[in-house]
């Protein structure tokens, strides 16, 4: 077999793989989480739970860039927050337009079971991960870097 052969049967197996992962990760995020008492939350829910709670952003827009989302689809996810009793908005003293977020009671009890839960899933996965050698664990990083930077490239093209 050449190297071009060799190359283009790594790509389909690596495009398949890929693809079928983000599928798995797509349909991962629509699935309800049971957050006890009957209460459930979907995972873009309690991702901004999490952002707040751990102080990486108390704002619409600021949580709109960590996520990489449109402000409209986070403030869509922060007035179910709201409406559900998990945070709070208040309007910015010094600059009326902006609303300042903050988690309640309520949200901190969630925030909590996510993190037990993030935890819990980082260190299966981190013993999982200890099965490869560092050099491993590198060429894959450098590979979905370079896929990254290749669907980056069509990104651009197609803008």
């Amino acid at each position: 077999m050449k190297n071009n052969e060799i190359a283009s049967e790594a790509l389909f197996k690596i495009m398949v793989l890929f693809l079928r992962i983000t599928k798995k990760f797509h349909e991962l995020e629509k699935v309800s989480i049971d957050i006890g008492e009957g209460e459930k939350l979907y995972p873009s829910e309690l991702h901004v739970i999490e952002a707040v709670g751990n102080g990486y952003g108390n704002k619409v827009t600021v949580l709109s860039e960590k996520f990489g989302i449109t402000k409209g689809a986070v403030s869509q996810v922060v007035n179910k927050l709201y409406e559900k009793g998990f945070i709070n908005k208040e309007r910015n003293e010094k600059y009326g337009k902006e609303i300042i977020i903050s988690l309640t009671e309520k949200g901190w009890t969630a925030f909590e079971l996510q993190d037990e839960w993030h935890k819990r899933m980082e260190t299966e996965f981190i013993d999982y991960l200890e099965t490869f050698t560092p050099e491993k664990i590198d060429s894959f990083l450098q590979i979905l870097g370079k896929m990254e930077d290749f669907i980056d490239t069509f990104l651009r093209e197609m803008e």
